[in-house]
């Protein structure tokens, strides 16, 4: 199956390319399409990391597994983001996590070869690969940051804070559900429920379905000032 050069152009490693030129490329370039089903395994932790995937359509989990069983989402990847670009050229290249299709979803996969190729042919692409790699990076510190900002409710408004500021609003949308909200924050679900609930009987928050409003960012902010 070929894929949509339009969808290929939201992946930032074709970004700037046009249709035409996409697919010139794709009738020389060595690649292979998969379907995936809801909650299948595309990729398990460990497994050897030699081709670079993307998504084309819906959405993937980049989940990671505890030992002693649960686990927590990494990473969500919707349209045109990509998976495996930060292990594919170590030495030791095998995938720290699980990627699981969270509904109905189609994989794209280029090998390492078929990528090197493509480098040494296009340096512009080499570029945008080394840009996704700090994109990625800049994603893992924002999540160490969370994980270290303390308690939970200290993570729960740090991340609300946050998303807070990227959004330009005190009116945010949460692009999860709450259980992946609470993987997110390495929390269980019920203890995050408790959190939200104690914020929004103090007045601090408000929140129905997917939207939490922040009613009083100086409260809020005065959270993660206090000492643990």
């Amino acid at each position: 199956m070929k894929p949509e050069p339009g969808v290929l152009q939201t992946c930032l490693f074709f970004r700037g390319k046009s249709i035409e030129e996409l697919d010139a490329m794709l009738e020389t370039m060595r690649f292979t399409v998969r379907d995936c089903s809801k909650s299948e395994m595309i990729i398990s932790e460990g497994e050897t990391a030699d081709r670079l995937g993307i998504v084309l359509s819906g959405v993937v989990d980049v989940h990671k597994i505890h030992p002693g069983g649960g686990g927590i989402t990494i990473a969500r990847l919707k349209e045109g983001q990509t998976f495996g670009e930060a292990v594919l050229f170590r030495r030791e290249n095998v995938y720290p996590a699980t990627i699981i299709s969270a509904g109905r979803s189609t994989v794209m996969f280029i090998g390492k070869q078929e990528l090197l190729r493509l480098f040494a042919a296009d340096t512009d692409m080499l570029s945008r690969y080394m840009e996704n790699l700090s994109e990625r990076l800049v994603m893992v510190n924002r999540k160490l940051e969370i994980l270290s900002a303390g308690s939970l409710r200290r993570r729960v408004v740090h991340d609300l804070l946050r998303r807070a500021d990227r959004q330009g609003t005190d009116t945010i949308r949460l692009p999860f559900t709450r259980k992946e909200w609470a993987e997110h924050l390495n929390a269980a679900r019920p203890s995050l429920s408790r959190e939200m609930g104690l914020l929004r009987d103090n007045g601090w928050i408000a929140f129905k379905g997917d939207t939490v409003t922040l009613l009083d960012r100086k409260k809020l902010e005065g959270i993660m000032e206090q000492e643990e």
